[in-house]
């Protein structure tokens, strides 16, 4: 029974792909009544459906000439996307994302409300901000907010989304990262509300120095944020204490290929200050710094163990 329900799930079509046959069943000449009715229900069932589908129109409007748009361009323009989407692994909102940051990259970015945001290393974010809403959407990644102070009392939230959830800013400066299995967000200053996307019931707010996981099950304990939480916006990362996996966790997110540790060398801990925008030099400060030794296999692997 429960190999038949793993391969169930394993052939369900991803968001994207619902979306894009979708986009090809509508855009059609002929819709039927019923067509009309399950797609209308298929947008209800969850507003990510609303979402992925702007996004697979955005796609097709943008790069498709108006007298082109027809069933047959829109039906081989989607089915290249998807390839694009299978061979790197990238959804379409990723490859749709207003910003996306590439590996080693940190950008800061000015919102047009004075707020400043900065995305870490692979990330990727849509950001609306209208007179009815100030609000991104964050798909992969981490990401800083400083927001600005509130100017006027009709000024809408500032809110930053995560597939688990929202982080809604009370006048603050946080961290908001979206995991391959969960959300975390950080306050570094202020409070910051936090709610969980499949359990809007249940919220939080979070104060200065707070930090909690959330996932589709719902909101973990908040706990005291690691130091220097936000260090990586100024191209560095400062650990006091820290195991060293952790370490090699976060250096990672800046350097192509893979970082590998062993079970003995994962135990040490390190304190000190580690540059992001030089892998290379990072690892050589924790050779010097611990008893480790550093392998390199080409220039993609990289194995840091603890010699006998």
């Amino acid at each position: 029974m429960a190999e038949t329900a793993q391969a169930a799930d394993t052939n369900t079509p991803s968001l994207s792909e619902q979306a894009a046959e979708w986009a090809v069943c509508m855009s059609g000449e002929h819709v039927s009544p019923q067509q009309q009715a399950d797609f209308e229900a298929w947008l209800a069932q969850d507003s990510r459906h609303q979402e992925a589908y702007t996004q697979v129109e955005t796609l097709w409007h943008s790069i498709t000439p108006k007298k082109h748009r027809n069933h047959s361009a829109i039906k081989s323009l989607l089915g290249i996307v998807l390839l694009l989407g299978c061979l790197y692994g990238l959804p379409f909102s990723v490859w749709l994302a207003d910003e996306r940051t590439g590996t080693g990259e940190v950008r800061h970015i000015t919102l047009n409300d004075g707020s400043h945001v900065t995305l870490d290393s692979n990330s990727a974010v849509d950001i609306t901000f209208d007179s009815r809403q100030r609000r991104i959407v964050l798909y992969r990644g981490r990401i800083l907010a400083d927001v600005a102070p509130d100017s006027s009392i009709n000024r809408p939230p500032f809110i930053i989304e995560t597939r688990e959830g929202k982080a809604r800013a009370l006048g603050t400066r946080y961290i908001v990262e979206q995991t391959d299995k969960d959300s975390i967000v950080t306050v570094i200053e202020s409070q910051v509300t936090v709610t969980n996307r499949s359990k809007p019931h249940q919220s939080v707010t979070l104060q200065a120095g707070q930090s909690i996981r959330f996932d589709s099950n719902g909101l973990q304990q908040p706990e005291t944020a690691p130091d220097f939480a936000a260090s990586w916006t100024q191209q560095r990362l400062i650990y006091q204490n820290t195991p060293l996996d952790t370490v090699i966790s976060d250096l990672a997110r800046y350097r192509s290929g893979y970082l590998s540790v062993n079970d003995q060398a994962a135990q040490l801990h390190f304190t000190g200050v580690l540059p992001i925008d030089d892998p290379e030099a990072a690892l050589n400060i924790l050779k010097n710094a611990l008893p480790v030794r550093i392998t390199r296999y080409g220039g993609w692997f990289v194995r840091i163990d603890k010699p006998l």
